[in-house]
């Protein structure tokens, strides 16, 4: 498990980058160090030569003043060639030097025709510059050579230079320094040892404390594996405990709680739905079954019969309105009752939904009016689905309004919206229960409406409100009745 686990991946993952990169910053700093050596011995030759080209030149003229004074023309004192500058040169190349970095440099001096002029005893053992790249000098170019096999520890490799020294424009003599590089190879291969012995102890030493660290930071993830592992739908209260990071892991541990508790409401909704729906349920049903056994016990008359074939009417038709009201929302959850909008003139609407509860309404001798602008009224919806919206306000307000109140209805434009308000005065809501009538088979006390129904009524209203993109808010006081503001986008702004 620990290999496939997150904390073995971020390890080897952040190990293979961290290799790299030391690889390649160990490639550059051994390159860079190369560089700078060979670079510091190039000068340090190039410096010599220079030295000894005019230190030799230095005693020629001396020399050369004193063969002038016997009588030779100076045309005729030249260094080529010249027994005299030959030994000059000679006794300057055996000079010894008090400067360490000079004691391992080696000298020798060449003419044109390529014979040494003189030369360091050291320098005999050194490898004899190519023929090629001595016709290189005598064109007047300078270089520099590494000389021997320095794969080859048993033999000497050496960095030379060579350059020409000119007199009148022409090449008069060549002046080759030397030095072995066994210092720079030394100091090369303990750089490229550490290098190598540094680079996989760090890789291993980071990944060692890097796995460490990974388990440390994702500690807290083991804690909440194991609190998962005892949430069950029988105990959703359990919560991940969040730990103060103030990063990933808390905001994943914030996220869970918030699901967990998402889960946990919608578990006790359906929970309460079920024991809502099975008390509903139960009530006609037993009003049935009461009934049909009164029937069974003895003969009675046709308006017996016809009595209580009404009632067991009257309950199957509330039976049969619970499972409309309970497929339609089942619709609106799933998204599966889309509203086909139009253009509705909403006084007219108002109208048609009033003849609806027109006999209840007169039978409690309740009077309903209705009041909008004088403008016509227009929205965009679903003429239906507006229907049973106010259908669901209006019949609930004649069901908790006591005989002889009344129930006013008014319809007027706001901005882009279209707003009805739908007053009773009836019982009244309390504090306490107004912000759960929009809850399903949520009723307000039973005793105080004449068929109070299954408390499904607002919740259908509140979701066409939503579905068209509007709201209701609601006001009550007890005892002196409701009011309940359905705001919809209006025609113009519906369709835009």
């Amino acid at each position: 498990m620990f290999l496939k686990s997150i904390r073995f991946k971020i390890t080897i993952l952040y190990m293979a980058i961290l290799a790299v990169t030391l690889a390649a910053i160990s490639i550059a700093l051994y390159h860079n160090v190369d560089n700078s050596l060979y670079g510091n011995m190039d000068t340090l030759l190039k410096s010599k030569a220079a030295g000894i080209a005019q230190a030799i030149d230095t005693y020629w003229e001396a020399s050369k003043l004193e063969v002038i004074d016997s009588g030779v023309k100076p045309d005729e004192v030249r260094k080529r060639r010249n027994v005299n500058f030959a030994k000059i040169a000679q006794r300057w190349v055996k000079k010894e030097t008090s400067d360490p970095r000079l004691m391992d440099i080696f000298v020798q001096v060449f003419d044109t025709d390529g014979a040494t002029i003189a030369s360091s005893i050291e320098a005999k053992d050194m490898p004899t510059i190519s023929r090629k790249n001595f016709i290189t000098v005598l064109q007047g170019k300078t270089r520099f050579d590494t000389l021997g096999d320095i794969n080859q520890s048993d033999r000497e490799s050496y960095r030379v230079f060579t350059t020409p020294i000119f007199e009148k424009e022409k090449v008069a003599y060549i002046v080759q320094v030397a030095s072995p590089l066994t210092s720079i190879h030394v100091a090369l291969n303990s750089l490229r040892a550490a290098l190598l012995l540094i680079l996989p102890a760090t890789v291993l030493l980071t990944g060692v404390m890097g796995a460490f660290l990974a388990k440390v930071a994702l500690h807290p993830v083991d804690s909440m594996i194991d609190t998962i592992h005892q949430i069950t739908a029988e105990n959703m209260k359990l919560k991940l405990s969040i730990p103060d990071t103030r990063d990933e892991i808390q905001k994943l541990a914030e996220t869970f709680n918030s699901m967990l508790g998402r889960l946990e409401s919608s578990f006790n909704a359906q929970r309460q739905l079920f024991e809502n729906l099975s008390h509903d349920l139960k009530t006609p049903l037993t009003i049935l079954k009461g009934e049909f056994e009164v029937v069974l016990k003895k003969m009675r008359s046709q308006g017996e019969y016809e009595s209580i074939l009404k009632s067991a009417l009257q309950e199957v038709n509330k039976i049969i309105k619970l499972a409309e009201n309970l497929l339609f929302l089942a619709k609106f959850d799933s998204s599966q009752m889309m509203p086909e909008k139009k253009r509705l003139e909403l006084g007219q609407l108002l109208n048609d939904v009033m003849k609806n509860v027109k006999t209840l309404s007169e039978l409690k001798n309740i009077r309903i009016s209705l009041g909008q602008d004088d403008k016509p009224l227009f929205l965009y919806g679903d003429e239906n689905q507006l229907k049973t919206l106010f259908l669901n306000i209006i019949d609930n307000a004649v069901k908790y309004t006591e005989p002889g109140g009344r129930i006013e209805i008014v319809a007027v434009a706001n901005g882009d919206l279209v707003t009805v308000k739908i007053s009773d005065t009836g019982v009244g809501i309390s504090r306490e229960e107004i912000g759960h009538i929009f809850d399903r088979f949520y009723c307000v006390d039973k005793s105080r409406a004449d068929d109070a129904g299954f408390g499904l009524g607002l919740s259908i209203a509140r979701s066409i409100a939503e579905t068209h993109n509007g709201r209701i808010d609601v006001k009550s006081e007890v005892s002196k009745g409701s009011t309940f503001t359905v705001s919809l986008p209006s025609f113009k702004n519906g369709s835009a």
